[in-house]
């Protein structure tokens, strides 16, 4: 979508690339032949050409000042419903921020992340600053159902998936056989618990859970005991320091994707300073793609691979380190838990957010032709160009266009799991 005249100027002079790409794109066809690849690719840009000029139809008619009613289904849709009406209005982003009494860059800020970083206040500020009136038919939805029992933290040992727990080998130097396991699970699981450091707590303060089904909340503390017992046995080559985190270092991290080894080494990297990190596939019923926690020796990153993708890899590990720079709180959230293909709240779109800009600048991404044209060449080149991994670039096309056949042999199918040996993974 476009917001303001600095992107409405971008748009027109990418439509005019694409347009012109496509005519020499076609002439070049016609004298030499079409193949099916050929024809696909000139498709796909003048595809993207249709959807900019569509973007900038959509602005033309909102500044035209012949939109009264913008319609939304549901309240997901609401921040673009105040960024139309804003275009609408007349009123600049400037003009917006002054009328709500901040400053322009947070006004920019908001609508480049379509207002998930702001509250309720603050939505509700700006649709008053645009006289704009707002009706919605609200219907319950059937609740999220768990056990009340879950959520108290007297626990019930016989919950945890012990047999799980000991075909892993999770009961460091048990020996006894898996009928004696369960028969002994509740030492095994205190033992557990023990090496884990901190006590952990099955209640959900102090605790997000980002999941799109029922969790086994028994599994999930399991998982979480094991990830922190894994993570004290870890030498790390620092304290951490969330200063270190800044956009150089999150830069040089992000650089290492264009390694063939570059998983590994960016687990090492964020170790030397001071994140822990832990690779330890899920359990059943935790839908677990990553996790940040707080642990005895500070933060770490648990990561399940649950996706052997590298564009999944770099993605998650940087939602999760977005969590452990601005989001673990000593004392009030010092768990969170992610599936990804879950709908995300405001706190996940932060870090979904920081995840995106981190692994592809945000600036560069606007005009960037990969985005466009959505070949493996254009692919490569922007990939290059960045010193970045091309299943980085791949998978960003992937997402945005919600087409997950496209660029399949550039996302890095299993080429994950086997620079982990040492991890068992179910087949």
């Amino acid at each position: 979508m476009i917001t303001n005249e600095r992107q409405y100027r971008i748009s027109k002079t990418q439509l005019e690339k694409l347009r012109t790409a496509a005519s020499d794109f076609q002439k070049e066809i016609q004298e030499k032949g079409a193949s099916i690849l050929a024809q696909a690719e000139l498709a796909a840009l003048k595809s993207q050409a249709g959807e900019i000029h569509e973007q900038i139809r959509e602005y033309d008619a909102l500044q035209s000042g012949t939109v009264s009613i913008l319609k939304a289904s549901n309240l997901a849709q609401l921040p673009r419903i105040l960024i139309k009406a804003r275009i609408a209005r007349g009123l600049s982003q400037k003009n917006l921020a002054e009328l709500v009494g901040i400053k322009e860059q947070q006004i920019q800020r908001y609508e480049a992340e379509e207002y998930s970083t702001a509250n309720l206040q603050r939505l509700t500020e700006v649709a008053n600053a645009l006289n704009l009136n707002i009706s919605e038919v609200a219907e319950l939805k059937q609740e999220f159902e768990t056990k009340k029992e879950q959520f108290v933290d007297k626990l019930d040992w016989t919950c945890f998936p012990v047999k799980e727990m000991y075909k892993r080998n999770w009961f460091s130097n048990y020996i006894g056989s898996l009928p004696t396991a369960l028969a002994e699970g509740e030492r095994l699981v205190r033992s557990l618990m023990a090496t884990a450091g901190k006590q952990p707590q099955l209640a959900l303060h102090r605790k997000r859970v980002r999941s799109g089904a029922s969790i086994d909340l028994y599994a999930l503390l399991a998982w979480q005991c094991r990830v922190l017992s894994l993570s004290n046995t870890q030498s790390l080559g620092s304290s951490y320091k969330q200063e270190v985190i800044d956009n150089t270092w999150i830069s040089r991290l992000v650089q290492l994707s264009s390694f063939s080894d570059g998983p590994r080494r960016a687990c090492d990297f964020l170790k030397d300073a001071g994140i822990a990190v832990v690779i330890e596939p899920h359990l059943a019923s935790t839908h677990l793609d990553g996790a940040a926690l707080l642990g005895d020796n500070g933060p770490v990153i648990g990561l399940t691979l649950r996706y052997d993708r590298l564009d999944n890899f770099w993605f998650v590990l940087l939602h999760e380190l977005a969590h452990v720079k601005n989001h673990l709180k000593k004392g009030r959230l010092e768990d969170i838990y992610d599936d990804l293909d879950a709908d995300a709240d405001e706190l996940e779109l932060d870090a979904d957010n920081f995840a995106g800009h981190a692994l592809i600048p945000e600036g560069y991404w606007e005009t960037a032709l990969a985005r466009y044209l959505r070949t493996e060449i254009s692919v490569k080149a922007c990939a290059e160009e960045l010193k970045i991994s091309e299943a980085i670039i791949a998978g960003r096309i992937r997402k945005e266009a919600d087409n997950y056949v496209i660029l399949n042999e550039q996302v890095g199918f299993g080429k994950v799991r086997k620079l982990f040996p040492e991890i068992r993974f179910e087949q």
